[in-house]
């Protein structure tokens, strides 16, 4: 029984090392997006105590980023940039307790504070290895992955907004719909997209506008129901640009093992 244990756990720690360079890239992409995630879980476990999925939401993305800091932490290929990923580590020491205690209005704002930080040390780490990566896919895993970041940041920005954490919640919420917006048109101008990827930018398109309208006033909706749409929305987002994100970080690895033969 021990031999076999041992045996799995062997396969585990080799399937954490064996991260490609498109997967580092998809991984550490989605530690931005995390960071926003749980800072919009955290707040709607506040406005929502009653509601158990909120919680759960927030204890798995909390164990992801956990994960996803070791895996990048045992890639070879990322050697050279063990200080950028010291710098999360740090910042997720402090991020991480807060993230996990009592769910409070006070707590809220801090983490809502913190969760800027860390997202741009996050973001600095991902930009370091796509050049490391050198590729033009390598760069739309990179602008991909920051979509799916966005649609959490606009949810959690919402929301900071409807229970009053920051003054300046709304303002940002509208830059980040323009950027969002913005680096779509961007991505859907690439010569490397497949008919799959074209897809799948174009239906997120569909849901911004549609996200949108909830928030210039222009649904009827309002209150818990507003809330449960918009966070709704930008959810289907963020698994549209997962896909997409995926996709190119396919394209990475098919043309390294290309170049590799």
């Amino acid at each position: 029984m021990r031999s076999i244990v041992l045996l799995l756990l062997f396969f585990c720690a080799n399937e954490t090392i064996a991260l490609t360079m498109g997967d580092a890239i998809n991984t550490a992409g989605r530690q931005r997006m995390l960071s926003q995630r749980i800072t919009q879980s955290f707040i709607l476990t506040g406005i929502q105590p009653e509601n158990q999925r909120y919680q759960k939401q927030l204890r798995k993305c909390v164990s992801e980023f956990q994960s996803n800091l070791d895996a990048l932490a045992s890639m070879p290929e990322g050697a050279s940039l063990t200080q950028d990923l010291l710098t999360v580590r740090q910042l997720w020491a402090d991020f991480k307790p807060v993230a996990l205690g009592p769910v409070s209005k006070v707590a809220a704002a801090d983490l809502y504070k913190q969760s800027s930080p860390l997202l741009t040390a996050a973001h600095a780490y991902v930009g370091k290895l796509e050049k490391l990566a050198n590729t033009s896919s390598a760069e739309l895993i990179n602008v991909s992955g920051r979509q799916r970041m966005l649609s959490q940041r606009i949810a959690k920005n919402y929301l900071a907004y409807y229970w009053q954490l920051d003054n300046n919640s709304l303002k940002h919420l509208y830059s980040d719909l323009a950027e969002y917006e913005l680096m779509l048109s961007y991505l859907k101008e690439s010569d490397l997209n497949t008919e799959d990827i074209m897809r799948k930018i174009m239906k997120t398109e569909g849901h911004l506008r549609y996200a949108a309208k909830g928030f210039d006033g222009d649904m009827t909706l309002k209150g818990d129901r507003l809330i449960f749409v918009i966070t709704g929305t930008t959810d289907i987002m963020l698994r549209n640009m997962d896909e997409i994100t995926r996709m190119y970080a396919t394209l990475l690895d098919t043309q390294n093992q290309i170049v590799s033969r």
